[in-house]
């Protein structure tokens, strides 16, 4: 069988191509994007072989560099078009500094920079938490790269593309097979480029906001509105918490948030959300916010309500993940009918 392994998500990027004639390993530390394919077309030389001639290509889809991402996922893309036959294995950067450290009671952890961390959590070498992106590192036993030189990280490795292609072989041996269009990249977080376009904070919600919250409440819902001493009782009440997202020190959007207990576990059921402007995008700001609380507090899902008739809500809602599961019948006081939408964690 012919495999190729490609990851590009670190400093130094990892190659790996096999055969049963024979193995080529490269790692490279200059500019993937420059490097990388010629390095691949080295190795294909080498061993006599062309994209054509591949059975497997397995792909690290992050996180970490977006570039470097970028960069090895649109590489198999490429080979994928004059390749029909071509099966493919895609992996994250989690499971492959766990695998190179070995067995354990651990977290990983990557740089996502602005004093953010890609994290996981893995137990006996298995990955038992998903990647998320925390600004709180609470573990404290970490396992981090070598070339990142986090201070704080107890254990630290760097991967070499013997590892990878081990863990390749693998998920090819469990039939740990995906399609070419469930190769995308997992970022996590936007990059440091789209951040910087605006001066907009995401702050948890205070008294001091309150008059705004009321006043875009109003505008949204009308005479649906909460009124001002259900936002008030709702800062102090128990299980729940709410953020703002401001500019210039004025609310543009709110969220309201209710933790209760649901049949597979603790839930995030979204009360409230609404903005003073549309399209800008803050609903999606706060939705992401509240899914990564969601995951490092082990949350199962989060869920709403939608009208039925609200198609622009509805579209953002399943862009971000979200999947009816149910529908209340002339729920509101309009006459309209209810959806309910679950994001499962």
């Amino acid at each position: 069988m012919n495999i190729l392994c490609i990851n590009t998500a670190f400093q130094t990027a990892n190659l790996a191509l096999s055969t049963d004639k024979g193995e080529e390993l490269a790692l490279l530390t200059t500019r993937h994007s420059e490097s990388t394919l010629p390095e691949t077309e080295k190795m294909f030389n080498d061993l006599s072989l062309s994209p054509k001639d591949l059975d497997v290509i397995c792909i690290n889809i992050g996180p970490g560099s977006f570039t470097g991402i970028r960069v090895g996922l649109s590489i198999v893309k490429g080979f994928s078009v004059t390749n029909s036959n071509l099966k493919f294995v895609k992996l994250n950067s989690m499971e492959l500094i766990a695998k190179q450290f070995g067995n354990g009671e651990y977290q990983t952890i990557l740089n996502a920079l602005s004093g953010r961390f890609f994290v996981a959590d893995f137990k006996d070498g298995v990955m038992i938490k998903a990647p998320y992106l925390t600004a709180e590192v609470k573990g404290k036993n970490t396992v981090g790269l070598s070339s990142e030189n986090l201070e704080f990280v107890k254990h630290k490795v760097e991967v070499e593309s013997k590892t990878f292609l081990e863990l390749c072989k693998e998920k090819i041996a469990k039939n740990e097979f995906v399609s070419s269009s469930e190769l995308e990249p997992l970022y996590l977080r936007k990059s440091q480029a789209e951040e910087n376009l605006t001066g907009l904070k995401i702050e948890k919600l205070t008294q001091k906001y309150l008059n705004d919250v009321f006043e875009i409440s109003k505008s949204e819902f009308g005479a649906g509105s909460w009124s001002f001493k259900m936002f008030e009782e709702e800062l102090i009440e128990k299980n729940r918490f709410s953020y703002c997202v401001t500019e210039n020190g004025h609310v543009v959007s709110f969220i309201n948030v209710l933790e209760c207990e649901g049949e597979n576990g603790r839930e995030y059921n979204i009360l409230n959300i609404a903005s003073k402007v549309k399209n800008k995008g803050y609903a999606t700001k706060l939705i992401e916010k509240v899914k990564d609380k969601a995951k490092n507090e082990g949350i199962v899902n989060l869920w709403l309500e939608v009208d039925a008739k609200n198609q622009n809500a509805i579209n953002l809602y399943e862009k971000l993940g979200f999947k009816q599961i149910a529908i209340r019948k002339k729920y509101y006081k309009n006459g309209n009918d209810a959806l309910i939408l679950r994001f499962e964690i």
